[in-house]
């Protein structure tokens, strides 16, 4: 007598391989999103901290994200480290010390319907909604 599996044995098993699939799948993509806006919340209170230290120091806000990541004129010491990698967000100040994390579509499509990360000037952050 031989032994094996039969077909529907097996198509049995690939089907509830494929239902597994099917509940894990949309479960990983929106954690993923999740950490890549978690980031993005990190980065931009990150911006408003050295805003915060530049205000101190000089007594006005920093004009544009690009001095926040170290490219323009300010201490060294409040230089907020920018994401590693390609940026799936665009970063920038707003007025009063705020600041906003606008997805990068055209880097991350999976960005789409994500709401902008912001910090008002109070350190409230809001946005990041999908």
């Amino acid at each position: 007598m031989k032994k094996g599996f039969t077909l529907i044995e097996l198509m049995i098993v690939v089907v509830i391989i494929g239902i597994l699939a099917a509940l894990a799948i949309p479960r990983f993509m929106a954690a993923s999103k999740k950490s890549k806006i978690s980031e993005a919340r990190l980065v931009v209170k990150q911006i408003w901290t050295a805003n915060q230290a530049y205000f101190e120091e000089k007594g006005a806000y920093c004009g544009s994200a690009e001095d926040i990541f170290g490219t323009g004129d300010i201490p060294a010491g409040l230089v907020v480290d920018a994401p590693s990698g390609v940026q799936r967000f665009t970063y920038d100040i707003t007025a009063g010390g705020g600041a906003v994390a606008n997805p990068n579509t055209a880097v991350d499509a999976s960005l789409s319907d994500v709401d902008p990360v912001t910090i008002n000037a109070d350190g409230v952050l809001a946005g990041g909604d999908f």
